[in-house]
């Protein structure tokens, strides 16, 4: 079965998530961008739909750390990974950046 990105996410969340349609767009939208901006594409190959869904879950679990590293509360230490986990950028490496292509007449 294939699935959109948006049902991916969806399946994710938590089942206690109250997230608008505007705020599941948003997240997508931010996740989407930063797949373009990394591998200079236009349009997220299909094969990426499930990265964009994670990494539109990554920043939703984010939603109210931005810019904390480190979080304690009494005896409970959390600790923030800033960025793009390893796994993700693995598999954008297979997607490297497109460049001019020129064709047969130049």
């Amino acid at each position: 079965m294939i699935y959109t990105a948006e049902e991916l996410f969806k399946l994710r969340l938590p089942a206690d998530a109250d997230l608008s349609n505007d705020e599941v767009g948003a997240l997508l939208l931010r996740a989407g961008n930063t797949i373009l901006d990394i591998t200079g594409r236009t349009e997220i190959p299909s094969q990426l739909m499930d990265v964009q869904a994670e990494l539109a879950l990554i920043y939703y679990n984010r939603k109210g750390t931005e810019g904390e590293k480190k979080r304690a509360e009494g005896e409970i230490t959390m600790d923030f990974t800033a960025g793009i986990p390893e796994d993700i950028i693995m598999r954008l490496k297979n997607y490297p950046r497109k460049v001019g292509v020129l064709s047969a007449a130049d």
